[in-house]
């Protein structure tokens, strides 16, 4: 199975010269559900990790229900979840000021409380919680990734729950060398209790495809440059970041398609980090399939047509009809509403019901 990103209709370095030193190469991955081997790269499959070495397990404090044994810890929970209630109320009334002088007793309540926990369950922590293979990639497949020297095998894993600051999963990145490894360690099973299941992936191969990216119009550092951007697209069908910019879907390297304003996170020493990974929960979305894609997957993907509009009483809302079906705003109602006529917009896209075995 093969994947190709189709050609893009215009050629930014050409209508913005300024964009041609920012062009990046990432690579599309294009997961396909399937089986793997830990001699393959893969999303989510085996790794090639050594059974002498232990499992990865996250170090960071998770949720934790069990309760405290000892006489001070049941009074740390209970004087935290007083504050915690009074938090509550005062946001329920709208009084946001007066809670943030209280959050830092909250929040230092909680760390005597992790504490505490630690002590008592030393034998049994809520932190050790494996980390779950995400992926795994070989050097001869993506030579992009900068291996250190004398590696050939990239392997990235994650804690499968939500973490502070970003409410993402934790992840880490291990370097090795294939041919170190004789016996390959079995990894143990996600802790499915404690688990988010969208984190939890199955196993996948993947097909490498090599695409041009330009910064999207956030990461651009000049405002100029942004504001003829921005007014050219207005009389295109294409949009500079759903169509021409950074590439959705999983990918290697190349910039980061945004779903809010760029954070870029800087090491300990207060470097700016480099992109190596995005992990995706889709290929494409209603408004990027159009020239993100793949020329192959079009053979089975299914569309219809998305119908916004606005309601006589100001609601804006919409509906999904068949592709060569006809809107009929002078019939059609919701909510007991009808249509304003002059509001109605269609467009096209891929149905969410659209399957295929092993599509991912």
């Amino acid at each position: 199975m093969t994947f190709t990103t189709p050609d893009k209709p215009v050629d930014l370095a050409v209508l913005f010269p300024e964009l041609a030193g920012l062009a990046r190469t990432a690579v599309r991955l294009h997961p396909w559900q399937g089986e793997v081997t830990p001699q393959e790269s893969s999303l989510g499959g085996p790794l090639l990790w050594p059974a002498d070495e232990p499992w990865p397990v996250c170090t960071v404090d998770h949720d934790d229900p069990r309760p405290l044994a000892s006489a001070e810890g049941r009074e740390v929970q209970r004087r935290r979840d007083e504050l915690g209630e009074r938090l509550n109320e005062l946001a329920r009334a709208g009084e946001h000021a007066a809670v943030g002088p209280l959050y830092p007793e909250f929040q230092a309540l909680e760390a005597e409380i992790r504490d505490f926990r630690r002590a008592e369950y030393a034998e049994n922590p809520a932190m050790a919680l494996p980390m779950v293979a995400i992926a795994q990639f070989y050097a001869r497949d993506l030579p992009e990734l900068p291996f250190p020297e004398g590696t050939d095998v990239c392997q990235v894993l994650w804690c499968p729950i939500d973490h502070e600051p970003h409410y993402a999963p934790r992840p880490e990145v291990h370097w090795r060398t294939a041919a170190t490894v004789s016996e390959v360690a079995t990894a143990p099973e996600p802790n499915s209790e404690l688990s988010d299941d969208c984190y939890l992936p199955a196993p996948c191969r993947i097909t490498p495809d090599r695409v041009r990216e330009f910064p999207e119009l956030a990461d651009l550092s000049s405002d100029e440059l942004r504001e003829r951007i921005e007014k050219w697209e207005k009389d295109q069908d294409w949009g500079y970041n759903e169509n021409l910019s950074a590439a959705p879907g999983t990918k290697i390297g190349g910039w980061i398609s945004w779903i809010q304003d760029p954070v870029w996170p800087e090491c300990a020493q207060g470097h700016q980090m480099a992109h190596l990974l995005t992990v995706a929960t889709a290929e494409s979305g209603s408004r990027s399939w159009k020239t993100w894609l793949p020329v192959e997957a079009l053979a089975w993907t299914k569309f219809e047509k998305r119908v916004r509009f606005a309601l006589a009483d100001g609601r804006t809302t919409s509906t999904s009809i068949g592709v060569d079906e006809q809107f009929d705003p002078t019939t059609f109602t919701m909510l007991g509403q009808s249509v304003v006529p002059e509001s109605v917009e269609e467009e096209i896209i891929p149905s969410p019901t659209t399957s295929r075995a092993g599509w991912t």
